[in-house]
């Protein structure tokens, strides 16, 4: 028998390439468009999420002095005394309010 005349299988013929080519390319392509809308979703959260710690008011305490050292007075130490070992934290808190916080806190205080 002459081998040209016998029909040859798809299969047989094609056995080192891809089958589904439209299939493969669509889920190539669609696995990579699904990575891009996530990096970008991602991106997005983050920007909004420090975004909102940022305008919420959270930032980095501003160095006061060259040394960085809060000043322990008894005005803002209240009601610690100045050599108590929270007396900087309450500074701390009590430097970073606005003028009319402080006004507020001091009133209070007053009152009492």
């Amino acid at each position: 028998m002459n081998p040209e005349a016998q029909p040859t299988s798809p299969a047989v013929a094609d056995s080192g390439g891809i089958r589904f080519p439209r299939v493969y390319a669509l889920l190539k392509w669609g696995i990579i468009a699904t990575l891009v809308v996530l990096s970008i979703l991602a991106a997005a959260f983050w920007v909004m999420v420090l975004g909102g710690f940022a305008g919420s008011g959270f930032h980095a305490a501003p160095r006061t002095g060259d040394s960085g050292e809060i000043v322990v007075t008894p005005e803002c130490a209240w009601p610690y005394g100045v050599r108590d070992s929270n007396a900087m934290a309450v500074c701390r808190l009590f430097y970073n309010m606005t003028p009319e916080q402080r006004a507020q806190v001091l009133k209070k205080r007053a009152a009492k």
